[in-house]
């Protein structure tokens, strides 16, 4: 079932200046209910624009965002119950808490939806426990907190408005092997338990294999693939061509291959990798050993 729609979305800025640019050009997408998306690019690719015109803080040059097949800017006094809708968590959110305590920061946006207090705390609290957060930590300023700890925090303050659609624009960006294997789990465990359709933007090819269901290739301000993870993968001459690469456990079956070893299919995430393997350890390596 289809949730989000763009039909021929188009924006240029500048227009009729020196320095009028294009950078989204009739891009025709459907994301349905439940996807897990993950969208690639070169710098410049156009993705962040795209994400900003999903959720209505851009206003596209030309062309329709559609919500559950409604024109997100049909009544433009609504495009706010739009935002609340279609959560946008920008790149290094935490830059954007400014609350006294955690607790309020987390609290601003359903606040603003005009949520009684008891909601409002109970979803500040059912937030923090999605980005795992100590609830100790709700009444501390988040300014004394460690960079992952502040990340989630601001994930969470988007989480509590209990978006239909969560958009991500590089949300591991800047932390550490951990820190970035719990935001990515937090970003799935919220999807699986509320049917939530994800879109996360990000740089990392193993990030985007690890979680996605589907991916989006831009190139230019256009779609240049859109299909499942496995089918972007397995075309790894083409995104090379896009200045783009593949995971590197893709990289290192591309390369057995090539060498004649018979690990066949498509492996772009370590369990996939070992599942592929395993078979030819257990032979002993032989190559002839099927």
């Amino acid at each position: 079932m289809s949730i989000l729609e763009t039909r021929d979305l188009t924006m240029t800025y500048g227009i009729k200046t020196p320095f009028e640019k294009t950078a989204v050009c009739g891009i025709d997408l459907t994301f349905e209910k439940g996807d897990l998306v993950g969208i690639i690019g070169h710098t410049g690719s156009g993705k962040s624009t795209l994400m900003q015109m999903l959720n209505g803080l851009l206003k596209p040059t030309a062309g329709q965002v559609l919500l559950d097949g409604t024109d997100i800017w049909a009544d433009p006094k609504n495009i706010r119950s739009v935002r609340f809708r279609v959560g946008l968590v920008f790149q290094y959110p935490e830059h954007q808490l400014f609350e006294e305590t955690c607790y309020r920061d987390i609290a601003f946006g359903p606040k603003n939806m005009g949520l009684s207090e008891e909601e409002i705390d109970t979803r500040v609290r059912v937030a923090a426990s999605y980005v795992d957060l100590d609830p100790e930590l709700l009444q501390k300023s988040p300014f004394d907190l460690s960079g992952g700890e502040k990340r989630r925090v601001a994930i969470a303050g988007v989480l509590a408005m209990r978006p239909e659609i969560l958009i991500l624009d590089e949300p591991t960006a800047g932390l550490d092997p951990k820190g970035r294997d719990t935001i990515l789990n937090q970003i799935r465990a919220y999807r699986d338990e509320n049917d939530a359709t994800v879109l996360l933007v990000s740089h990392s090819m193993e990030d985007v294999a690890r979680i996605a269901d589907k991916v989006l290739v831009l190139d230019h301000g256009q779609v240049a693939m859109y299909d499942t993870t496995e089918a972007v993968f397995s075309r790894a001459e083409e995104l090379s061509s896009l200045g783009l690469s593949v995971p590197a456990v893709t990289r290192i079956f591309m390369g057995l291959r090539a060498k004649g070893l018979p690990v066949g299919g498509n492996a772009y995430t370590v369990e996939q990798a070992v599942s592929a393997l395993l078979p030819h350890l257990r032979k002993g390596g032989d190559a002839d050993a099927v």
